[in-house]
């Protein structure tokens, strides 16, 4: 079952395939495939996208402003760091989690993370942390190992800062390995947190800044 990405005024395209039918026919706007669907052979039901042509003038259009919001992070970085640090020093714990996990977007370029399907693989971003996906090491180091996108394993031993690594300490303390580590924060109200800072800021934006930074 394919679901298209069209114009609301556009024409539909009949489905090529006798005696089917498309499975949705939608207008995302801020999205760049033009179909979408499950892969049955995987392991997990995937789900695969057929994109634009690289050289295509919106795929350009796209990538454009993609690298102009990098652009205005890069004058913005600083006061968003020393913002997310403050939240972690509050004694909210609601600000705690928002901070670290702002902390953990910018430095690992983790993805945010959103609600899946029953038959959608594993896979997790940062909102989504279990206990299970976390070891807390001695010296400021954390260990994460999890399934990211498209179910590639993420595994990392990382120097933290001491006040990240403390906090991860208590969201975990006196959970069971299923919990979530941040279970008072959402993935839709961490975009609203980023979006306080920036206008049109998410964790793309930060692997986008910080990738040209390292290039």
């Amino acid at each position: 079952m394919v679901t298209i990405n069209t114009g609301l005024d556009d024409p539909i395209p009949k489905c090529p395939v006798p005696g089917h039918s498309w499975e949705a026919v939608v207008e995302n706007k801020e999205a760049a495939w033009l179909a979408t669907f499950k892969d049955e052979r995987a392991s997990y039901a995937l789900r695969k996208y057929i994109n634009l042509a690289a050289d295509s003038k919106i795929k350009g259009e796209n990538d454009k402003k993609k690298y102009e919001k990098a652009r205005r992070l890069k004058k913005e970085i600083q006061k968003i760091r020393t913002n997310y640090i403050s939240a972690m020093e509050s004694k909210n714990i609601v600000d705690n989690q928002l901070g670290v996990c702002t902390y953990l977007i910018d430095k690992l370029a983790l993805r945010v993370g959103n609600e899946k399907g029953e038959d959608e693989a594993d896979t997790v971003g940062c909102c989504s942390l279990r206990v299970e996906h976390i070891r807390i090491e001695e010296n400021n180091q954390i260990t994460l190992d999890f399934l990211g996108k498209d179910s590639m394993r993420y595994l990392n031993t990382v120097d933290v800062l001491p006040i990240v690594h403390r906090r991860l300490s208590d969201f975990v303390k006196g959970k069971d390995s299923s919990d979530d580590i941040f279970d008072k924060i959402s993935a839709s109200r961490l975009n609203e947190y980023l979006k306080e800072s920036m206008e049109d800021l998410s964790a793309k934006v930060f692997r986008t800044y910080n990738a040209s930074i390292t290039l």
